[in-house]
């Protein structure tokens, strides 16, 4: 038999194995699932909003989100003037072997909001195509906002939303990539 001293240590040994070995689990449900960095292994992404106002009309300091990931090696990516959003994986749009990722920001008031598409090079976030205008009518329809252009390498189909005659319409356009 043991000495007590003895069983209470290893006793210590064991349940300090057992804390540090289980893998805490910090990621939120609505992340996205993607093979970001090309590396064949899935990470996730998602978004962490400012700390907003009591009067919930401003922020606590400045209005940006970062897209973090749980692959330490992807860095944040930050977005100006957003209080949260939606990340959506777009798949690989640039055949450079990576998911791309789409941003639609949110902010306190209005339907209009651009619409961010980026792809992880070297490292770092880089846009794959300029921001475009969209509206809630867009998404409120479902409407992809972004795909690879069939039989044009190279090119996306962009759906964008619009002002035209009193009323807001979506359109779409061939665009080569960045």
């Amino acid at each position: 038999m043991l000495p007590l001293k003895t069983v209470l240590l290893l006793s210590l040994v064991f349940v300090t194995h057992v804390c540090f070995s289980q893998k805490i689990n910090t990621i939120p449900k609505d992340a996205v699932k993607g093979d970001f960095n090309g590396d064949g292994k899935p990470e996730y992404v998602w978004v962490v909003g400012p700390k907003i106002a009591d009067s919930g009309e401003d922020c606590v300091g400045k209005c940006t989100i970062k897209i973090v990931s749980s692959n330490p090696e992807i860095p944040p990516l930050v977005i100006s003037n957003a209080i949260g959003g939606t990340i959506t994986n777009l798949g690989d749009l640039n055949d450079n072997g990576t998911d791309e990722i789409g941003i639609l920001p949110e902010w306190f008031t209005s339907c209009w909001s651009p619409y961010y598409v980026y792809t992880l090079a070297n490292k770092h976030w880089q846009e794959v195509v300029p921001s475009f205008s969209t509206h809630c009518n867009q998404w409120e329809a479902d409407v992809k906002p972004i795909e690879k252009a069939p039989g044009k390498k190279g090119y996306v189909i962009i759906r964008y939303s619009a002002f035209e005659n009193e009323e807001v319409v979506t359109k779409a356009k061939t665009i080569p990539m960045k």
